[in-house]
């Protein structure tokens, strides 16, 4: 029995001498294992064969490296440049070049389920219809929220819409030199109007807009006439946060969802104005009843965004929760302002950019206000704008070449794999889609697919169609932003108005605008001289809209 207790057993003789190797050599081990595991990545992976950085094939470093340098967008436009339509872009992630590829990928009963890249936007504990991964889920809440983003829910709030747009051109009265407030300029060069930051501004009525569609009231950015409280570039810091940590979602466990950054004030979500003051409407619509539809007690009987969430929340609360109210309204201010933003923001520096291109609109905006098309004075409506041929292949053109969204949205292949081009994928692949790289597709838009002619809308209308398929700036499939009817109700009002009443120009031409891509692309340097047209020219647009409108009633 002695001899049994004296005897060390062969695993444990194993362990004790690879503990003592690894003690002795861990050095050199180390860098051994990992070097292993990055060649085993490259070089064994089903993926081998397809091109890309070296160091992508490996780790996830080049997606992190790429997403932080904040120029993903141009990153991947490069690499498809060098290495085709299919690029490795991490171990196990696979980039697609193709129109037609993206199309499948996210059309509805595909299969094609997002990734956890998706995890680490908030509200963790309670995701939104953006957010959600869970198919059913997600369907649930679309349901809900459909109702208060169709375009008849939205176009009924127009007035209040119309009356955000009329506070952006009396700010903008501000800085032309017949309308302006005496000693309101001050930054003026001599010679020339004040330099206006039009960019800012769009973003400020971005947000506006969508306090009023949302929560019954504005959030006050064009009032102050700056980024109050930092709210926006607070949101701008948390999706920089979401697209660089959502390539390495695991360590979000240790950053946003640790509880510990709860107690420090800069780092607590809660404590961001926007998140205030959707606590501060849900606390005023409490208790949620049907007897009150939704709306507060001192509401103004608006049918906004978040009563018609209450509403759904009352018919189903098993299905549409309580949490779920607030992560839907939340998500849509984080989602619509910044997106809604760069869309304005890119419109105006393409067509500015270039003067054929902007004295053609101007042409048809001036025609359509002398006609009767459009109003010589107010708000545009939204079915006048349809109206306007060239305005809406500007704004397609904008939305084409440079999109809201710069960071890749990704997807998992189902669990038996797919076949692309004569290869098989094997499930839990992750496929990746970026709108910068899709819409430069030159069999679908054409061989100037890099440079913005608003004429390839309009040359021929069934071309037209293909290219409106192909088109991802709002997602696709059951995935398409749910926002989309309200971003372009914005954008279709307000923008023509701005021409038909102003005139603008580049402070600085031939500068580029930066695009910064966090998650959504962050532009900045919109810089402009503005003047109001002349009273002459208004004047006459009326006469003319009065006589002609004389005229159709005398035929009539």
């Amino acid at each position: 029995m002695g001899s049994d207790e004296n005897t060390i057993s062969p695993t444990r003789t194993l362990l004790l001498a690879a503990w003592g190797i690894f003690r002795e050599y861990w050095i050199l081990l180390i860098p051994l294992f990992i070097s292993f595991r990055f060649l085993c990545k490259r070089y064994v992976s089903p993926l081998r064969d397809y091109p890309g950085p070296f160091l992508a094939s490996c780790s996830r470093i080049w997606k992190l490296m790429s997403t932080a340098s904040e120029r993903t967008h141009l990153d991947h436009i490069a690499l498809h440049r060098k290495y085709g339509p299919i690029v490795r872009v991490a171990p196990n992630e696979l980039s697609f070049a193709s129109p037609m590829v993206a199309r499948n990928v996210l059309s509805a009963g595909k299969r094609f389920y997002k990734t956890d890249f998706y995890s680490v936007f908030p509200p963790p504990e309670n995701p939104d219809i953006f957010t959600e991964v869970r198919e059913d889920v997600h369907a649930m809440k679309k349901k809900v929220a459909n109702v208060p983003y169709s375009m008849a829910a939205m176009r009924q709030l127009s007035p209040f819409i119309d009356d955000t747009i009329d506070f952006l051109v009396s700010r903008l009265d501000q800085f032309c030199p017949d309308t302006a407030i005496p000693g309101f300029q001050q930054a003026g060069l001599p010679g020339r109007n004040t330099i206006v930051n039009l960019g800012d501004w769009l973003h400020f009525f971005a947000f506006d807009v969508l306090g009023e569609v949302a929560f019954g009231r504005s959030f006050g950015f064009m009032a102050a006439g700056v980024d109050k409280e930092g709210a926006i570039k607070t949101i701008d810091n948390s999706q920089k946060y979401n697209g660089i940590v959502g390539q390495i979602p695991e360590v979000d466990i240790l950053l946003r969802r640790n509880p510990l950054w709860r107690w420090i004030p800069a780092f607590n979500p809660e404590n961001a104005l926007i998140t205030r003051i959707a606590r501060e409407e849900l606390a005023k619509r409490r208790p949620f009843e049907i007897e009150r539809d939704g709306k507060g007690a001192s509401s103004d009987g608006r049918e906004d965004l978040l009563s018609s969430l209450i509403r759904g929340h009352l018919k189903d609360k098993t299905k549409f929760h309580e949490g779920d109210i607030f992560a839907v309204s939340h998500g849509a201010i984080f989602a619509g302002s910044d997106s809604t933003a760069s869309t304005m923001q890119s419109f105006f520096y393409q067509v500015l950019s270039s003067p054929r291109v902007y004295m053609k609109l101007i042409n048809e905006i001036e025609a359509a206000t002398r006609n009767g098309t459009i109003a010589p004075q107010g708000n545009v409506q939204w079915t006048e704008a349809q109206n306007l041929p060239y305005f809406q292949a500007c704004l397609k053109e904008a939305m084409r070449l440079r999109p809201a969204v710069g960071v890749n949205i990704q997807r998992y292949v189902p669990p038996e794999g797919i076949e692309v081009e004569g290869r098989h994928l094997p499930g839990g692949t992750r496929l990746s889609l970026n709108g910068w790289v899709l819409h430069r597709d030159k069999a679908t838009f054409g061989q100037d697919a890099e440079f913005y002619r608003p004429e390839r809308w309009l040359d021929d209308p069934e071309n037209a169609k293909v290219m409106e398929r192909y088109m991802f700036q709002f997602g696709g499939g059951a995935h398409v932003c749910i926002g989309r009817n309200l971003a372009l109700l914005e954008i279709n009002k307000v923008i023509p108005r701005l021409l038909r009443d102003f005139e603008f120009e580049l402070a600085y031409p031939g500068r580029e605008l930066k695009a910064k891509a966090t998650f959504f692309v962050v532009q900045e340097g919109l810089e402009v001289y503005i003047s109001r047209k002349s009273l002459a020219e208004q004047q006459l647009s009326e006469k003319v809209s009065e006589k002609e409108t004389i005229t159709t009633t005398t035929e009539e």
